[in-house]
């Protein structure tokens, strides 16, 4: 099972108090997975991928309608099949009106596009409106993948409406363009905090855990990254003072050297694998003026083979 039918799993089950907050969950799934559907009267067909969600329509619209509900899977080659809801009756009509899908404007009917504000008048009506968008269309990647959570809409008109009701919660919304259609998005930190806006507690705390666990194997390849670089800088510096030493002992003669030079040659002769610091401290000097002593070193052998 993905992330997101967890999630939606865990969703559908929550229980719904009042009449005005199931319409509002009940409108958020019209308006993202609804459609209207004109036969021997007015009527309304859902789509969705979750039979759970399909379980959940027929429950709220017969909870406060007239009505008569079909559920029926579609078969998809190599995919899971489809839940088709269907919704007819005597009162479909005032389901559709009620939920603002629609509207009746100067003796004719239109398609609505956004939902009623008397449906989103309290917290818990804009909560159950969002789970609703969510449920309808929704999907969240899983956090080991990235931290990406979306809400396909069919309109602009709807979009904005549905930014708008999560930017009162703080929360950043985005919109993109996707085969037309407007899509409403989040990332990062504001994924987990939407899940658990709608009520997914349970995959919020998931989505938590996965991101932590993976930023924090991000950080240790990072860092095993850096100390590697490290380690493979201070290698080649290391084989380069020690070539260098070399060559002046060859043409030279250590002895040669002014007595600090003479001393820090024989320290990285005798401690080929020491790192600078290291080297300072056994000469009881800082760690520039090694640096500084053993490039000395490297100029003069680079100053011999040049002549």
């Amino acid at each position: 099972m993905s992330f997101s039918s967890s999630a939606k799993e865990d969703l559908v089950k929550i229980r719904i108090k009042s009449d005005l907050s199931r319409l509002a969950e009940l409108a958020g799934l019209v308006h993202t997975c609804g459609a209207l559907t004109i036969g021997r009267g007015r009527g309304v067909s859902f789509t969705t991928e979750t039979l759970a969600v399909g379980k959940l329509i027929v429950s709220l619209a017969t909870s406060m309608y007239s009505l008569d509900p079909t559920i029926e899977l579609s078969e998809r080659e190599r995919r899971r099949p489809l839940t088709l809801v269907t919704l007819s009756g005597d009162e479909a009509e005032k389901l559709l009106s009620d939920t603002g899908l629609l509207l009746l404007e100067s003796g004719e009917f239109h398609i609505g596009e956004t939902v009623p504000e008397r449906l989103l008048a309290d917290d818990e009506c804009r909560r159950c409106f969002l789970r609703g968008a969510f449920l309808g269309s929704g999907s969240c990647a899983n956090p080991y993948r990235g931290y990406h959570l979306e809400i396909i809409t069919r309109s602009d008109a709807f979009a904005a409406q549905l930014r708008a009701m999560i930017s009162t919660y703080e929360l950043e919304a985005k919109t993109m363009l996707r085969r037309e259609k407007p899509v409403v998005y989040f990332k990062g930190d504001d994924v987990s905090a939407f899940l658990a806006l709608i009520g997914a507690n349970g995959s919020a705390l998931k989505f938590e855990s996965a991101r932590v666990e993976r930023d924090f194997r991000n950080y240790v390849n990072r860092t095993t990254n850096c100390e590697t670089a490290n380690i493979e800088k201070t290698v080649y510096a290391a084989t380069e003072q020690k070539n260098a030493i070399e060559t002046i002992e060859e043409h030279m003669g250590l002895n040669r050297l002014p007595a600090p030079l003479y001393e820090a040659a024989m320290l990285r002769l005798n401690h080929p694998e020491a790192t600078l610091q290291e080297l300072a401290e056994l000469a009881e000097i800082g760690k520039s003026g090694m640096n500084h002593r053993l490039a000395r070193l490297v100029r003069i052998a680079k100053e011999i083979r040049y002549e």
